[in-house]
């Protein structure tokens, strides 16, 4: 059943990632763009990447021994232009790093407290955190993506993009650091740790950025000391066994950088993660092996726009812009949802349906961005409130207050499904509106726009089996395999019967299959794909009696006596098909 489940989730993975393949087209016919190997966006992408990995001319490329990172060793200024400062609050909560003008890798972990994108900002081209240096950028945050795999109780996966919501302005100290590429360093290659965090367990933060080299550790000797349960192939550990360099708190993360030989280039080999202890004999650092995760990070910035959901962030700015740009901006933000309609549904339904989660989304955002302001002139306001007001109002009675907000404004609602979105926008903003069709629109500006679309409904029909099964039944459920004791064959298999539930869907069909628990096994692929193939051609709905597809291996009513052997435990009881017990000799 888990091998099963794991094969069904790869197919949604790949319908999914058919069909984001199909929207970028579109996104780029509506965009008026030519497809992404145009000549002029090639010569942008190498000039990105030629300048990815290098430090300023200033700054020496090589790093010498330094002392302890938690004892102190401040690096040289303008040596790390890819270090990011990541602050919750306005307060520095853990380290990033630049890959991309809009895009910083950093820990998963590091959103454990808070994913809210309006608390957050990110700070590059600094150095010094206790003063503004002179190629300093503060730049707000768009959107947050841990990876989808992520375990916050391993720390498996621990990996995540933050998306900002303008693009750095490079210069010698704000430049992005290289993803790895080619085959990785061995065991004992020398790497570089830097950050802000504590100079020692549990004391306090660097005022300036702090840096030290440490060598790779195999993963062997990595699982030894920590444990082959604790450490999987998505960490490597990095340090001294006899202590005294590490990272430490406040660096989760920053980079573990490993400078390429031929080219002089940093990449980004790791990311802090955890540790026990800082520095501390016979336990190394750990880090997350960006290798791995190099075809997600791609996959995740060169995503088209109009494929994801809309950020608060990115719908707030649309009250900011002019009645003609709001009502283009809205259409292509809320494009998104027009990709969850079912096939079925027409194109008129699925515009409206879009607009209602576009616009309740929209109101959701503004309620929130009220709320934080509100809570913004508090804090500010907090030595005042602090002197002259009851402070029950805000321990007891502002939260009640939200919460009331919220309740009100998203339970229950009932507005007209015929409004159109930029109507509704009106309600809201007061402002007379003037209702144009989006689809009419683009086809008229953006020829090959229909091409396109009909690309992505022709996607989307031949992967519907899949797309339409619901999160909650994505997974494959084997109940029991009947098997034909009179019909063993030359390779000593038998034919079965096999009741399955497939994406939420009961099923029965036949296959081939060995009694001994290695031959059974070595089965299991067989079943898996005609339980696929069966899954596939079965009507969405379910079917009484024990139907399904039958792959003509043996018909139903040619099974005189089976072994029923139950997918969830390792028993094999001996009856027929009607449920009689047979004696030794019948068997």
């Amino acid at each position: 059943s888990d091998r099963g489940t794991v094969v069904l989730e790869a197919a949604m993975t790949s319908a999914l990632s058919s069909l984001e393949r199909a929207s970028s087209e579109r996104s780029r016919a509506e965009a008026g763009f030519p497809p992404c190997f145009a000549a002029f966006l090639d010569h942008r992408c190498l000039s990105v990447a030629a300048v990815c990995g290098q430090r300023s001319s200033t700054v020496p490329n090589i790093t010498q021994p330094r002392s302890r990172i938690v004892g102190g060793s401040p690096a040289a200024p303008g040596s790390w232009p890819w270090l990011v400062n990541l602050q919750l609050d306005g307060a520095m909560m853990c380290g990033g790093v630049l890959v991309d003008s809009s895009w910083v890798v950093t820990a998963a972990h590091c959103f454990r407290s808070s994913r809210d994108e309006s608390s957050w900002t990110a700070v590059v081209g600094e150095f010094d955190i206790t003063k503004t240096d002179p190629d300093e950028q503060v730049l707000k945050v768009n959107r947050i993506i841990s990876h989808p795999k992520f375990n916050p109780k391993t720390l498996n996966n621990d990996i995540a993009l933050v998306e900002l919501t303008n693009p750095v302005v490079m210069s010698e100290h704000v430049t992005p650091v290289c993803l790895p590429s080619g085959s990785e360093p061995p065991a004992g290659s020398p790497c570089l740790v830097a950050g802000w965090g504590s100079l020692y367990e549990e004391g306090p933060f660097a005022d300036a950025v702090m840096e030290a080299k440490v060598p790779l550790l195999s993963q062997s000797t990595c699982k030894s000391i920590f444990g082959k349960e604790l450490v999987v192939n998505t960490m490597f550990c990095a340090g001294y066994l006899s202590g005294g360099i590490d990272s430490c708190q406040g660096d989760s993360g920053g980079p573990l950088l490993y400078q390429d030989r031929v080219s002089g280039r940093f990449q980004l080999y790791g990311i802090i993660s955890w540790g026990n202890g800082c520095g501390e004999k016979g336990k190394p650092g750990v880090y997350t092996r960006v290798s791995t995760f190099s075809d997600w990070i791609q996959a995740e910035i060169q995503k088209s726009f109009g494929s994801r959901e809309p950020t608060c962030p990115e719908l707030l700015k649309t009250t900011e812009m002019t009645e003609e740009d709001q009502k283009s901006e809205f259409s292509s933000l809320c494009r998104f949802y027009t990709l969850t309609c079912p096939p079925t549904q027409s194109s008129s339904a699925c515009r409206l349906m879009a607009e209602e989660k576009c616009l309740t989304r929209f109101k959701k955002c503004q309620l929130h961005s009220f709320l934080q302001t509100l809570l913004d002139l508090l804090q500010r306001a907090e030595d005042y409130i602090r002197d002259k007001v009851d402070l029950t109002f805000f321990t007891q009675t502002l939260p009640q207050l939200v919460e009331h907000i919220y309740s009100t404004a998203f339970a229950h609602s009932r507005e007209r499904r015929d409004v159109g979105l930029s109507q509704r926008l009106t309600q809201i903003k007061g402002t007379p509106h003037m209702r144009i069709d989006p689809e009419e629109l683009i086809a008229s500006l953006c020829p090959g726009v229909k091409e396109s679309s009909q690309q992505v409904s022709q996607v989307r029909d031949s992967y519907s089996w899949i797309l339409n099964v619901p999160s909650r039944n994505l997974q494959m459920t084997f109940q029991e395999v009947l098997v034909d004791l009179s019909s063993k064959n030359e390779r000593g298999l038998y034919q079965a019967r096999v009741r399955a539930v497939v994406g939420g869907r009961p099923l029965t069909f036949y296959s081939l299959v060995g009694l001994e628990n290695e031959s059974f096994y070595r089965s299991v692929p067989r079943i898996i794909a005609l339980a696929l193939e069966a899954f596939k051609v079965t009507p969405a709905r379910t079917l009484p009696g024990l139907t399904g597809f039958s792959s003509g291996l043996v018909e139903p009513g040619h099974l005189p006596g089976y072994w029923n052997k139950k997918m969830s435990t390792d028993k094999i009881s001996k009856q027929g098909i009607d449920g009689v017990l047979l004696s030794e000799q019948t068997q």
